[in-house]
């Protein structure tokens, strides 16, 4: 059976990037590194998985070594991928609009 094509549901770009990071969602903490950025979030990739709907707290450099928090809502975790889409666990979250420091953070990135 041929396999259906990949749609992407993304709106926003994504900049791909390997950042270490941790985050604290309620009593779950864990450490882990971002893969991509987008200017409304990012996804954590981690072993250690929040729920869907938790607040998050994530924690990460700038290029210069600053710490930069960006508090936002988990969103999704790779345990809600259909069993042929499996990856390496992680979980998405939306950052909204108004944290300044992660909107910075996000257009250094944009400059290169």
């Amino acid at each position: 059976m041929p396999q259906k094509p990949k749609v992407e549901r993304r709106k926003l770009r994504r900049i791909l990037k390997r950042i270490p990071a941790s985050f604290e969602a309620g009593q779950v903490r864990g450490k882990g590194h971002i893969k991509n950025v987008s200017k409304e979030g990012l996804f954590l990739r981690t072993s250690v998985l929040p729920n869907v709907g938790d607040e998050v707290r994530v924690i990460f450099p700038d290029r210069t070594g600053s710490k930069i928090e960006a508090r936002g809502t988990v969103r999704w975790t790779t345990l809600q991928l259909p069993v042929e889409q499996q990856a390496k666990p992680g979980f998405g979250v939306h950052v909204p609009r108004g944290n300044e420091a992660f909107d910075d953070f996000f257009e250094q990135i944009l400059l290169g």
